[in-house]
């Protein structure tokens, strides 16, 4: 079969991600490129040396062939994106949140449902290998009833203020949040009921100005009391840190990013490394394999085997009640 024709929008830091990524794939071939930045550009003709560059994302949707795009643009744009390549009827692949806005993420999902278009966002940490393994052990029994989650995301450095600004990125409850609360219930296979959240004390003062903080913790809520207990930190000044345990009844299952990506399975026999869990690069290992998801959710006709749009919304929507909890100091109900 021939190769997938896509447009990437979009090369910032997560955009060139994603373009090291499409440079290694043999399903997919990069025909058009869009992004203001002559720098941008620059970068994104050293790696796709046949495909049409342009400024305005318009024009490469709308370049002769075009299938498909990716869009890794900034959060406030993504919207808008999407919506224009839904009405080119082009599949999506989108960088999360899919929109800051709810019931303009439902709106998206509904339409791609609608045309039978896929619309994947981008939840790489699903596709990863360390994750990978440990919903497989999950799902086969191996500690028996999951319990308690914990998740831990915490970045070495703050970004600018201007990228933390909740009006741009929805701030670190949502932007770095997202992956943790689509983890939680991928894991737990339902949604979550109830959300916790406490912001600490405020590290980087310049956040303070944008509405955002550096470091919180939420308490999401399941039925029957299962519980995913969430630590996000901009300032471990280590290195980037992710990190995710899943208690059971019948032991625990550890995924680890540093120094490596690996699984380890905990049980009465003792603590084992998962045999095909390690990646060196867990976040590129993600974003290389959820490609192929998006190849092959397009070739079977459904988005439903891919993180779609409704995925987007409610980790968007845990993200909004975490801040909502934080500043009231209550429960607040998803």
């Amino acid at each position: 079969m021939s190769r997938l024709k896509l447009a990437l929008i979009g090369l910032g830091r997560m955009g060139r991600v994603h373009a090291q990524a499409l440079a290694k794939s043999m399903e997919i071939e990069v025909v058009a490129i869009a992004d203001p930045s002559s720098q941008s550009i620059e970068f994104a003709e050293t790696i796709f040396k046949n495909a049409s560059t342009f400024a305005d994302y318009r024009q490469a949707m709308q370049h002769a062939g075009v299938e498909a795009c990716l869009i890794a643009s900034p959060t406030p744009l993504h919207a808008e994106m999407v919506q224009h390549a839904l009405d080119r009827q082009l599949h999506v692949l989108c960088e999360k949140p899919l929109a800051l806005d709810v019931e303009v993420a439902k709106k998206l999902a509904n339409e791609a449902n609608s045309k039978k278009l896929v619309l994947q966002i981008g939840h790489w940490r699903r596709f990863s290998p360390p994750w990978v393994a440990a919903k497989r052990l999950l799902n086969e029994g191996a500690i028996g009833d999951p319990l308690m989650i914990r998740l831990s995301q915490w970045d070495a450095n703050s970004p600018p203020a201007s990228f933390c600004d909740v009006k741009v990125s929805g701030g670190l409850a949502i932007d770095c949040g997202v992956h943790e609360y689509d983890l939680a219930e991928w894991f737990f296979g339902e949604p979550a009921q109830a959300v916790r959240a406490w912001n600490l004390p405020l590290v980087e003062k310049s956040l303070e100005a944008v509405g955002d903080v550096d470091n919180l913790c939420a308490v999401l809520e399941f039925a029957e009391s299962r519980t995913a207990i969430v630590d996000l930190s901009r300032n471990c000044r280590y290195g980037d840190d992710v990190r995710t345990e899943i208690l059971g009844s019948n032991g625990a299952i550890f995924v680890d990013l540093l120094p490596t990506g690996r699984t380890r399975l905990a049980t009465k026999d003792g603590v084992v490394e998962v045999s095909g869990s390690q990646a060196q690069d867990a976040t590129s290992a993600g974003v290389e394999n959820q490609l192929e998801a998006f190849v092959q959710a397009i070739k079977v006709g459904s988005g439903g085997t891919v993180p779609n749009g409704y995925d987007s919304a409610r980790s968007t929507n845990i993200g909004h009640a975490a801040i909502r909890a934080a500043k009231s100091g209550e429960k607040v109900v998803v």
